[in-house]
């Protein structure tokens, strides 16, 4: 077992942390975690003592104490009395990230995939806030639900479905089935078009309850509409993603378009994560 090579007291190339909405201890958990899961810290290296990452980040002991206990709880570290806190995370153990898209709503895991919903309440129309997304369709049913993989949570949602869409879902099929196969399968007319918009937060209390993450870490929101003829928005769904469980891919070929007078660059259309693996969970969508 070795130290890990990371401490090197006033020379790390991080910012210094500052009390703001995310706490210290959250923001030196998230140093940490980065130290670990890039391999600068290596799995059975012993880390830094707790006065030595009080010193690197001048902090107080409790602070340090509490981020490395978020790392214990997320299998990241070991830290038995009487003994130096170590690395145990294994890079083969990392299930590959959930990418957004909705080509691939079909992804089936079997038993693996889970939905837990929270709650279903019908509203007379959509919340102010999401006015002028569309045409509205009269009344919603608001489904909350929890999608997990592998008995792990990924993403939290508030999801709108327009009432006379929801009526046509086989009895209790969004216990089971992913809601934007549902939507697709039962829309009638068919959809015409949708749109996704994508930001970075971080966990509030709720989301971090639901996620099982520390609050204050980072999470991807995720607006997602599904329109029918007329732009009728027949589907709204407001996701919240764990950070770790979530990534987008994009062709951006065109940006690989040559200039006039310059050798023709054809794009190469395989993603940079091998859709095969079988490491590899699927392109879902909640």
């Amino acid at each position: 077992m070795s130290l890990a090579a990371a401490y090197a007291p006033g020379s790390m190339n991080h910012a210094p942390l500052r009390a703001g909405p995310i706490t210290l201890y959250a923001q030196l958990a998230g140093i940490l975690r980065d130290r670990i899961v890039t391999g600068l810290w290596k799995p059975g290296d012993e880390i830094p003592t707790l006065e030595q990452l009080v010193e690197e980040f001048a902090v107080a002991r409790v602070t340090v104490r509490q981020a490395v206990q978020i790392l214990v709880e997320e299998g990241l570290l070991s830290s038995q009395r009487g003994r130096r806190t170590c690395v145990t995370f294994d890079p083969a153990s990392v299930d590959a990230p959930l990418f957004s898209s909705t080509g691939s709503i079909d992804d089936d895991d079997g038993n693996s995939y889970s939905i837990k919903v929270l709650s279903l309440q019908e509203f007379d129309q959509l919340p102010a806030q999401f006015a002028g997304l569309g045409t509205p369709a009269g009344k919603y049913v608001r489904i909350r639900k929890v999608d997990g993989l592998n008995g792990s949570p990924y993403t939290v949602s508030d999801n709108y479905v327009a009432l006379s869409l929801y009526q046509r879902f086989p009895s209790g099929s969004e216990h089971t089935i992913k809601l934007s196969r549902l939507v697709r399968d039962n829309a009638s007319p068919p959809l015409t078009s949708a749109i996704e918009r994508t930001s970075i937060s971080v966990a509030t209390y709720e989301d971090a309850t639901h996620l099982q993450v520390a609050v204050g870490s980072p999470v991807a929101h995720v607006m997602r509409a599904f329109f029918a003829p007329n732009r009728l928005l027949v589907y709204l769904g407001v996701l919240v993603y764990r950070a770790d469980r979530f990534a987008v891919e994009r062709d951006v070929s065109y940006a690989l378009a040559a200039a006039p007078g310059q050798a023709d660059r054809t794009s190469d259309p395989r993603p940079l994560m091998s859709a095969g693996s079988a490491t590899h969970p699927g392109r879902r969508v909640g």
